[in-house]
């Protein structure tokens, strides 16, 4: 009886056998990093590039890049503060990005601005309060610009004079003043989406004592009246009457 050897069968055999310490090898050898806690929008809040929270507001990291291409975060403390200047401006920066990441996150919770510092030059209040304070809708409309309107003067204070520490260009110049314009614009008008309530006065169409009337939106306001092509009845059934 003649015994053929089983080649297939042994070839099949080695390849799983060679998959499988692939497998077990990797599994074993690959370094285990720490979950990062990100609920949502724009990557993580620290520890990806400086500003914090960059990929929210990537005109504040191109803003930066300016700066540490000319050196000027390199300067001596003992000779100039513009060390400390970046410092400030870059903190501006990433109390901003953080802010429109809880602000655009679901999850309803100051994670990303927790970690930020409170800094006297430019706070009114700590940012994870102002979030805090967004999220709940509890802030006035006047203490919102009021903490606005600080980040924007104290940014452009420093912004000033980092450019002439840097001695850039009037190009330059022009440059970081539109890329911080369009970083602080942005997280301004979410904020003012998010943080403040709607008015009262007009959800009730001018009327007082909580009594109940209609309200139509602006932008509404100038469509034409909706007449029905095909009959005198919608598709859901109602004909306009009340």
């Amino acid at each position: 009886m003649e015994f053929s050897i089983p080649y297939e069968y042994i070839l099949k055999t080695i390849v799983i056998a060679i998959l499988v310490f692939v497998l077990v090898r990797f599994m074993f050898f690959t370094p285990k990093y720490k979950r990062v806690d990100e609920p949502f929008f724009g990557g993580v809040a620290r520890g990806s590039g400086h500003p914090d929270c960059l990929r929210t507001l990537p005109e504040a990291s191109e803003l930066m890049d300016l700066f540490i291409s000319s050196g000027v975060n390199k300067i001596p403390s003992g000779i100039s503060d513009a060390n400390a200047d970046y410092k400030e401006l870059e903190l501006i920066l990433s109390k901003l990005g953080c802010l429109k990441k809880d602000l655009m996150s679901p999850s309803g919770i100051p994670e990303a601005t927790r970690y930020q510092a409170f800094e006297t030059a430019h706070d009114r209040v700590p940012v994870a309060e102002v979030t805090g304070m967004c999220l709940s809708q509890n802030i006035p409309s006047r203490d919102l610009d009021i903490i606005f309107g600080t980040w924007r003067d104290r940014g452009q204070v420093l912004l000033r004079k980092l450019c002439t520490e840097a001695q850039l260009t009037e190009q330059q110049v022009t440059k970081t003043e539109v890329l911080f314009k369009k970083a602080w614009s942005d997280v301004y008008e979410i904020a003012k989406s998010r943080c403040l309530k709607t008015d009262f006065s007009l959800q009730n169409g001018g009327s007082t004592g909580g009594d109940t009337a209609p309200y139509e939106p602006e932008h509404l306001k100038d469509l034409r009246s909706y007449d029905f092509k095909y009959g005198g009845l919608s598709a859901s059934g109602w004909n306009g009457n009340v």
